[in-house]
């Protein structure tokens, strides 16, 4: 089973994430003049090249190859309502689909462990459950 995970940026978006991570392109640049050619020349090319291009939307894709990978209904839920309601915790999750938080909890750490959803720590070492995707596409 081949799983695409789709995001969709604008070129803004992605202009304001690259300077979150390296501060200016003239930065880049000379962090650039320090090191071999790496990943950070595809950042600095692709920048260019959207600053260039204002117009444009981004599409990134991440590609996750599996066999065992099992979506239900309640997955599938439990994607939507992460991607929707953006809950605070596992156990909001298990309230709206009313389902035991413990069962939940085991469909969410399996839906992790096959990248589809990852955490961001919470209040009291809560983990809340980010799904950084617009798409999800899958061919079998």
């Amino acid at each position: 089973m081949i799983i695409t995970l789709i995001k969709e940026e604008t070129t803004k978006e992605y202009d304001e994430k690259m300077k979150k991570k390296y501060g200016s392109i003239e930065k880049l640049e000379k962090i650039l003049e320090k090191t071999p050619k790496n990943i950070l020349y595809a950042d600095l090319e692709n920048w260019k090249l959207l600053l260039e291009n204002p117009e444009e939307n981004i599409r990134l894709e991440e590609i996750i190859i599996t066999d065992n990978l099992s979506i239900g209904e309640n997955e599938i839920k439990i994607l939507n309502i992460i991607k929707n309601e953006k809950p605070k915790s596992v156990r909001e999750i298990a309230l709206k689909i009313k389902k035991d938080p413990a069962n939940i909890n085991n469909k969410i750490n399996h839906l992790a462990e096959e990248g589809l959803i990852s955490f961001e720590k919470g209040l009291k070492n809560s983990k809340i459950p980010i799904l950084n995707y617009d798409k999800i596409e899958i061919a079998i």
